[in-house]
């Protein structure tokens, strides 16, 4: 198979991956393929379209494409090369047509210089339903042969979604006429309201003016000459209306905020002079009715008289009432259809099994967009970056992972902040301000900075309107749907209802996915942990936890003993069975020191209540799981990692959050370094161990969650509680079940099987994609596993682990050897004993913190070096920690005395934000 070929097979099977919904895209890959074969940049595609009763251009590329999208050809006829292809099923060739060629290819090849041209047909089940026309040189008939097969395949998915999208094309147009008739109705009516109204008529916009719905007149010669004046130009300056209205329908003058009273259209400059001059109208009363925030006209109910007149405020409010009937009437008539289509289809998809959460946001705008008639689209999820959140469509290296489509119109989308006016100009975008404010937006006309405040991020200078909705799940943005079209003023109230329907079927479905990826993530981190073993130990014990030591004995034992009692409580959460709170929630505290291996402790009791949680509860599920270091964050931010907070409950909330023990409901969290909590997170932690009960930050509302805590600590708490540092309240509730990981030195005799163990993986980790085939991995000699059980460990398995490391880069042979391990182990010592980069941090600390006393800022003297990776985070560390001993413990204090603010972060917004950037710098970024 050449190259061409294998190519044209990459683009069958992504046609035949599809949805009905997926037209444009299947014909732009038709296209793709037509070019790839043929070398040729014209390519045209006809199908049959039953809705006009002809071949309609769906797709063309290269020279006058939009101006060829516009002309259409008979579907039966002997005078067009595309009907005789369509009708015969057979390819044709045609050289300079606009001299030889038939009657209705000569004029249409003039238009468009068109030399030559190959036709092919498109074709499903032996019945014709297009054709596929190559301009330029003629193919040859390998290069025909070759893409014969190719339509053929792509023929099945083509029909499939041209039936569905001509079916939509169809309901639009019944609606617009229900809408009409509907309309008609109402303007039948009210020529009787009032003595002397000649004629009244309904305008709504569309395409950069405004059109005529329905009128009517007693004189039917008049609605007629009326009718036959046509639509008004929205361009300023050019009609009466103009004044008051742009061309994308949104209202400019306030003036027609309310009903307009005109006493004498002759004394006005109009575009149709027609209505004064030919039909005698002379008084105009305008009623506007107007979508509220956006300004937007709905519709404009005229009522004309042919004498001049005026109206009692009773005969107005008569006519308005009736105007607001009339918005009614086009508003509710005729979109049920379109609704119930999309709470069919909607419905359909969420029945179908999906793969995960990309397929299915794919699914569901690519539904959107189809059934609401946009030109192309996108779903960001919300993602959360260095405390930040953000709308990702597709990530650094331009992997989707939200969903969009007709990516030639939208290349590529950055992640956008969350956030509303607070944000730069150069950072807003309509869909962050959309998850920010949690309500949906219109901008009629991109091009006008007023209609969004500088809220559009320009993706293409094709892209006139756009419109977004949020997808909120609990109280919570998680996503957001953004629909752009390339006419102005296209998106209606309707259709962001119908977008609002879309969200509300598919949030919660959409939210499920993300917890149920999330929940997976952690759990292949937590078994990839436990997964390898090595042939050569023979002491592994429940899951991978290695030893023959007593020690050892009693950490399986005690995963072995409570496993069962604590699988049997969650089950019960599993049942709703709230009762049992009253007795408070399950605890373990893990003691042990630095390096031990409390965190793979875990791991491996987590392995175990997963097993039991599948066989009593879900075969096909996993125990929910979240893990997080105290130690990493402070204050509002731990609070907030913890219980979650509600947008706007500090600095940097532009959006809600759940909090990890929320989002483990059901299921088990691992808080390491509970020691380092702070006094608020400590209460909040105690009450929630009672009762299940807590309150996000920036709430007033209790919210409820079950879930078995394990917290893990290096310190001696029962010091800390001496010194005020911990409570004795929390210290009880957490050591109802606790347990002690022992130092390595206090199991020597597994220090060969867990040095062989980790050596196995080690070099599984580092080695080559050659080595990767062979079965010679080294071992340790005898006397190598001497040195490693008489060493002295201060890091226990973390030193261990770094031994191995350097010994396994730096062996002499294939077996390591106890030279090896001694070396590594003096190589270690020497860097302890004499850190040079320690030293070397310590001077540029000093530096630093000299710079700042002479003038320079934080910002200046710290973030700028670090961003630019010319300081290390062992030096940020050391400038903190020396300001702290200088200017207090405290955040503000010690971001005063690095100037990273110079006045107070309560009183002024603007240091506000910057004591908020700077905490967020230390504590997510250096992680302090």
């Amino acid at each position: 198979m050449s190259a061409t070929e294998l190519q044209l097979k990459t683009l069958g099977d992504r046609i035949a991956s599809f949805g009905k919904e997926n037209l444009d895209e299947m014909l732009h890959l038709v296209g793709e393929g037509a070019r790839l074969v043929s070398d040729q940049e014209r390519v045209r595609i006809y199908l049959e379209d039953l809705t006009r009763g002809a071949l309609s251009c769906a797709f063309a590329c290269g020279s006058f494409a939009a101006e060829i999208r516009e002309a259409t050809f008979p579907i039966i006829s002997a005078e067009a090369g595309v009907s005789n292809t369509f009708v015969t099923q057979m390819p044709s060739q045609f050289l300079l047509p606009a001299e030889s060629g038939l009657p209705l290819d000569q004029d249409f090849s003039r238009r468009f210089n068109i030399d030559g041209t190959t036709m092919l047909p498109i074709t499903n089940d032996g019945k014709s339903i297009g054709v596929v026309c190559v301009d330029g040189e003629l193919l040859s008939r390998d290069r025909i042969e070759m893409l014969v097969p190719f339509l053929a395949r792509a023929g099945e998915r083509v029909d499939h979604a041209r039936k569905y999208h001509q079916q939509l094309l169809l309901a639009r147009r019944v609606e617009v006429y229900k809408r009409r008739e509907a309309a008609g109705f109402m303007v039948r009516s009210a020529v009787n309201l009032i003595d002397g109204l000649t004629l009244a008529s309904v305008l709504v916009p569309a395409r950069g003016g405004m059109e005529v719905l329905a009128s009517h007149a007693e004189d039917a010669d008049l609605k007629t000459r009326y009718d036959n004046v046509g639509s008004i130009d929205l361009k300023h300056g050019t009609s009466l209306v103009s004044r008051y209205v742009n061309e994308a329908g949104v209202v400019t003058d306030d003036q027609l905020l309310q009903p307009l009273f005109i006493a004498d259209l002759q004394d006005q400059t109009i575009q149709r002079r027609a209505l004064t001059e030919e039909m005698g109208l002379r008084t105009l009363y305008m009623v506007p009715r107007i979508e509220p925030g956006t300004r937007r006209l709905i519709c404009l109910i005229n009522y004309f008289t042919r004498q001049l007149a005026s109206f009692s405020e009773f005969e107005e409010g008569l006519l308005q009432t009736h105007a607001e009937m009339v918005e009614r009437v086009i508003n509710e008539v005729g979109g049920e259809h379109l609704e119930i289509k999309v709470l069919s289809e909607i419905s359909d998809l969420l029945q179908e099994r999906n793969e995960g959460l990309h397929p299915f946001l794919t699914k569901v705008l690519s539904k959107a967009t189809e059934l609401i008639g946009a030109d192309t689209g996108s779903i960001a999820i919300v993602q959360e970056r260095e405390g930040e959140k953000y709308l990702v469509v597709e990530n650094e290296e331009g992997t989707i992972v939200g969903a969009k489509n007709k990516e030639w119109l939208k290349k590529k989308i950055p992640p956008f902040k969350i956030g509303g006016s607070d944000l730069p100009a150069q950072e807003r975008s309509l869909t962050g301000y959309v998850a920010w404010t949690k309500e949906p937006k219109i901008i009629g006309q991109v091009a006008d900075p007023t209609q969004h405040e500088g809220f559009h991020r320009p993706m293409n200078e094709l892209i006139k309107s756009e419109m977004a909705v949020p997808v909120i799940s609990d109280d919570e943005v998680i996503a957001v749907i953004c629909l752009n079209s390339l006419q102005e003023g296209y998106f209606t109230e309707e259709h962001k209802r119908i977008l609002q329907i879309i969200d509300r079927l598919t949030s919660r479905h959409i939210s499920d996915i993300q917890r149920i990826e999330r929940l997976q993530s952690e759990v292949n981190k937590l078994q990839s942990d436990i997964a390898y073993k090595d042939p050569k130990v023979s002491s592994y014990r429940l899951g991978n936890i290695i030893g023959n030591s007593r020690k050892a004995q009693e950490i399986v034992a005690f995963i072995n003993t409570v496993s069962q009692p604590l699988s049997n409580r969650i089950a019960l959460w599993s049942r709703h069975v709230l009762q049992e709170a009253t007795i408070g929630l399950p605890s373990i505290l893990v003691l042990g020191p630095t390096g031990a291996g409390k965190e793979f402790f875990f791991n491996n009791l987590y392995n175990k209540l997963n097993e039991l949680y599948r066989q009593q509860i879900n075969p096909d599920g996993e125990l929910p799981v979240k893990k997080t270091n105290i130690a990493a964050y402070s204050g509002d931010l731990t609070y907030s990692e913890l219980f979650g907070h509600i947008k706007g409950a500090f600095t940097g909330a532009y959006s809600d959050r759940k909090g990890i023990l929320e989002e483990a409901s059901g299921g088990i969290v691992f808080l390491d370094e509970i020691g380092d909590a702070d006094p608020k997170t400590q209460v909040q932690l105690l009450r929630f161990l009672d009762n299940g009960g807590f309150v996000r930050l920036g709430e007033n509302r209790e919210r409820i969650s079950r879930v078995l805590l394990v917290a893990a600590t290096n310190k001696d708490l029962r010091k800390e509680i001496a010194l005020g540092n911990f409570r004795e309240d929390l210290y009880h509730r957490l050591t109802e079940l606790s347990v002690v990981v022992p130092s390595l030195n206090e199991r020597r005799e597994d220090i060969p099987d867990l040095s062989t163990h980790f050596l196995g993986k080690l070099y599984r980790t580092y080695r080559s994609t050659e080595e990767a085939g062979r079965d010679d991995e080294p071992s340790l000699s005898k006397d190598a596993k001497e040195a490693l059980v008489g060493h002295n460990y201060k890091g226990n398995i973390r030193e261990l682990r770094s031994i191995l490391l350097r010994a396994l880069f730096f062996r002499t042979g294939k077996m390591v050897t106890g030279e090896d391990i001694r070396k590594a182990i003096r190589d270690g010592s020497r860097e302890q004993v004499v850190p040079a980069f320690e030293l070397l941090a310590e001077e540029v600390a000093s530096d630093i913190l000299s710079d700042i006393e002479a003038g320079k800022d934080f910002w200046e003297a710290v973030y700028e070096p670090y961003s630019q990776s010319r300081i290390s985070k062992d030096v940020v560390r050391l400038v903190v920690e020396r300001s702290r001993s200088v200017a207090g413990k405290s955040m503000p204090e010690v971001a005063r005395h690095l100037k990273a603010v110079t006045g107070s972060p309560q009183e002024d917004e603007e240091e506000r934000k910057r004591f908020f950037r700077f905490k967020n710098f230390l504590y997510k970024t250096v992680k302090i």
